[in-house]
C-alpha cells in the first residue's frame, strides 16, 4: 500500500488492520504517547477462536437502567439504522442485572454487514449467536429480558465504556486477546507505525526462533 498520508479511514484501512494483533496495537499506542484505550480485560470473546480478528468502525450506544417497563423500540430503531462495517458498542450508566445483547440482535446487526460488537454487560442466546458466526465480546452470560431492568436510551453517541471514550467511527480492533480502540483522530500515526512494528516484530522471532541472542535482537530492534 502507498503509504501517503491521507484523511480519510475506509475499508481498505480496516481490512488491512486484520494483518496486526491487539497488543501489537496496545503497545505501539504507548510507544506513540497515546494514553491506554485498551478495553478493560473483563470484556471478552465469546467464541474464544484465536484466529479470528475484527476492525470497524465504533458505532456507540447507551443502555440505562430503570425498574419500569420500558418498550424496546429504541432499541429496534436502533439495529435499523446500524451503518455498513460497524462495531457495536453497548454502554451502560450502571450495572445491569439483565441481558444487553442476544440472538435477535446479532441477526439483525449481521444483516447489516456489521463486524461485531461489544457490550458493557451480559448477553444471551450464546447457541443463536454461534450459529450466526457473529462475535460478541461480553462480561459473561445473563438469561435476563432488559425490560424493567434497562433500556436504550441513545445511540450514535459518545459513551464512557469502563473508563474510555468512544466516540462515532473511532477505529476498534480486535481479536482473542481482548479489544483495543484507536481514536479516529490517531489513526493514522497508529496505522503507519504499526506496519514498521510489525516487521520489526518479525525480525524478531524469526530470529529468537533461530536461536539468535535475545539482547543482540533488543540492541538491534529495541523490541521484544
Amino acid at each position: 500500500m502507498n503509504l501517503i498520508m491521507i484523511n480519510q479511514i475506509t475499508k481498505i484501512h480496516l481490512d488491512d488492520m486484520l494483518q496486526f494483533y491487539t497488543p501489537l496495537v496496545s503497545d505501539t499506542m504507548d510507544r506513540l504517547g497515546i494514553k491506554s484505550y485498551v478495553i478493560d480485560k473483563s470484556i471478552q470473546s465469546n467464541s474464544k477462536n484465536p484466529d479470528l480478528k475484527f476492525c470497524g468502525f465504533a458505532y456507540p450506544c447507551l443502555v440505562k437502567k430503570t425498574d419500569q417497563y420500558v418498550e424496546i423500540n429504541k432499541l429496534l430503531e436502533m439495529i435499523d439504522s446500524i451503518p455498513k462495517d460497524s462495531f457495536i458498542v453497548i454502554a451502560t450508566d450502571s450495572n445491569i442485572d439483565a441481558a444487553l445483547w442476544g440472538g435477535m440482535m446479532s441477526a439483525g446487526a449481521k444483516s447489516h454487514e456489521t463486524v461485531a460488537a461489544m457490550v458493557g454487560g451480559e448477553i444471551r442466546d450464546i447457541s443463536q449467536i454461534n450459529s450466526l458466526g457473529f462475535e460478541v465480546y461480553s462480561k459473561g452470560h445473563c438469561i435476563k429480558d432488559i425490560r424493567t431492568r434497562g433500556y436504550m436510551d441513545s445511540y450514535n453517541v459518545n459513551v464512557n465504556f469502563y473508563g474510555i471514550e468512544i466516540k462515532p467511527n473511532d477505529v476498534i480492533f480486535s481479536d482473542v486477546n481482548g479489544v483495543v480502540v484507536i481514536p479516529k483522530e490517531n489513526f493514522f500515526e497508529v496505522y503507519f507505525e504499526l506496519l514498521k512494528a510489525l516487521d520489526e516484530e518479525k525480525s524478531v522471532f524469526k530470529g529468537l526462533s533461530e536461536g539468535k541472542s535475545a539482547s543482540d535482537l533488543f540492541n538491534k530492534f529495541n523490541r521484544f
